[in-house]
């Protein structure tokens, strides 16, 4: 394969194939630089598009989880605006409440307080309900407690005393620091019930003015964690619940809410999303232990943000679907790029044959008197021509320059022809006669002397295309000058005289101007 491509004259056959093969790995290079190119593009709009959806597809369910609570809590704030809350009567409250904890059984407690450390609270436990009224009188604390069942069969009502004040939650705090707009408390733990979850609350100012109510609901860390992980999501991928200021509220691979330690790339997402201000990013990449991984951040609520939900998933569970249909097109780019090599070697073989006939330009070196005696053999035609000397006139004895521009004439027309041999030290009868009449000190002499005139009477820019060589053939010395074809015009060179020719059979012919310009335009 290596001799395709070394320098000196060809047969057409390696020159076919030769160019076939750079063409189709030309071809094959573009397409794969282009590939890698728009691969990584692909890559990047691909898992951009595919974390954005997926963030909002998430949003959406989940909002659809906590809508309810929101929606209750921007009516409750007007009811109360509008003298509903003023004073608590737990029957009453009852009547509303129950209803929305019933038909929403996520909602575990709803809560009722204000700025003098009053309160009810309202919860249900499986199939029985707990209610605490707190009253604040004359700087005197009550505290009434019920219990019953769903049937109505009353378990508990009792007085008792508590230190327990509302205005310490966590929720209160939250939204009094921000009336009229919804809360979410980081996970904490809920007084009365035990156990671990979160509180979305919101406080608005009594009709005086002075008097500060905050209505809250209770969410249970398991009725959280539960719904996050009923959500479909890929492989090893992570949903996050996020408060306002950026800190977890649920994450669905934590047994416990806040337990993300063994979650790097939740903590490096976050990390990243607070660098950049805690803005609305649907498309976050970043790299992890060796890996790539893409985070979507979206608030629930667009307007006021008063929770996050995010989404963290490796790329290559991202990409899966898609690196498969990548490995697809590599099969088939590899099978068509080994189709297209032996379809071209199915090509250069059946032309072959056509070429055949074609001029010949070279003589091999493995073969070499074999292959000039079919030469000889075959006659003088458009691409073989015998010369019987280099310089010296037989007839007269005495060297010609006549001599020296005959053979020159064939090498110009050779090259602006076909290309073909010149054979010096052959008679015209193919007879090998040397060149010893030449009267050369040595070969180098002679192939010196052969240059010197390519030279001055072609031009060196010429010199590439023709190969000059000399052997020895039955004891004596011949001149095998090799000519390729060459695209640009080549002009023989006397005095001021610039001539041109081209082969028409077994002989040179020297053309007009306007002959050469005709030949020319029909040879592109």
């Amino acid at each position: 394969m290596l001799s395709i491509f070394k320098s000196g004259p060809r047969n057409i056959r390696q020159r076919l194939l030769r160019d076939i093969i750079l063409l189709i790995g030309i071809i094959i290079t573009a397409l794969l630089a282009l590939g890698l190119y728009m691969g990584g593009k692909i890559r990047q709009q691909a898992s951009a598009a595919i974390i954005s959806d997926t963030s909002l597809i998430v949003k959406k369910k989940f909002y659809s989880f906590t809508e309810p609570v929101e929606t209750y809590l921007s009516i409750g704030c007007q009811w109360g605006r509008n003298g509903l809350f003023t004073e608590l009567d737990a029957p009453e409250l009852r009547k509303i409440f129950i209803p929305m904890l019933t038909t929403h059984s996520y909602i575990s407690a709803v809560t009722i307080a204000d700025s003098s450390g009053s309160e009810f609270f309202l919860k249900r436990d499986g199939n029985e309900w707990f209610s605490r009224l707190t009253e604040t009188k004359n700087g005197r604390r009550s505290t009434q407690v019920q219990q019953w069942r769903e049937n109505g069969q009353v378990l508990e009502n009792r007085q008792e005393k508590s230190d327990f004040d509302p205005r310490q939650r966590p929720w209160f705090l939250k939204a009094a620091a921000r009336p009229g707009e919804i809360c979410w408390t980081d996970p904490y733990h809920f007084f009365t019930a035990g156990r671990q979850g979160v509180t979305a609350s919101v406080a608005w100012r009594g009709s005086n003015g002075k008097t500060l109510f905050v209505m809250a609901f209770d969410l249970l860390e398991d009725d959280l964690l539960a719904f996050l992980n009923r959500l479909e999501i890929a492989d090893q991928g992570h949903i996050i619940l996020l408060s306002r200021n950026g800190s977890i509220i649920a994450h669905n691979r934590s047994d416990r809410l806040k337990s993300i330690d063994e979650s790097p790339p939740v903590v490096k997402a976050i990390e990243l999303w607070q660098q950049g201000n805690k803005k609305d990013v649907h498309a976050l990449e970043f790299f992890l232990d060796r890996k790539h991984w893409w985070a979507g951040f979206t608030p629930l609520k667009t307007d006021e943000p008063s929770a996050w939900i995010a989404v963290v998933i490796p790329e290559n569970k991202i990409m899966g679907s898609v690196k498969k249909q990548w490995s697809r097109i590599a099969m088939t780019a590899t099978f068509i790029l080994a189709a297209g090599i032996f379809l071209a070697l199915l090509l250069v073989r059946k032309y072959s044959y056509q070429l055949r006939d074609l001029p010949r330009q070279k003589i091999h070196d493995h073969d070499f008197e074999n292959e000039l005696f079919a030469l000889i053999a075959a006659g003088e035609s458009t691409s073989l021509e015998f010369k019987s000397s280099v310089r010296m006139n037989l007839n007269t004895g005495k060297s010609g320059k006549e001599i020296e521009i005959a053979w020159l004439k064939t090498v110009v027309a050779f090259m602006n022809s076909d290309g073909g041999i010149l054979l010096i030290g052959v008679n015209d009868d193919g007879e090998i006669v040397g060149i010893d009449a030449d009267g050369f000190a040595s070969e180098d002499k002679c192939r010196l002397h052969c240059k010197n005139l390519i030279n001055t009477h072609i031009g060196p820019e010429f010199s590439r295309f023709i190969h000059l060589k000399m052997r020895q053939v039955q004891g004596k010395t011949i001149v095998v000058i090799e000519c390729e074809r060459v695209r640009k015009p080549v002009f023989l060179t006397v005095g001021k005289n610039e001539d041109f020719y081209v082969r028409s059979g077994p002989s040179s012919l020297k053309l007009s101007m306007s002959q050469m310009a005709k030949y020319l335009d029909e040879r592109r």
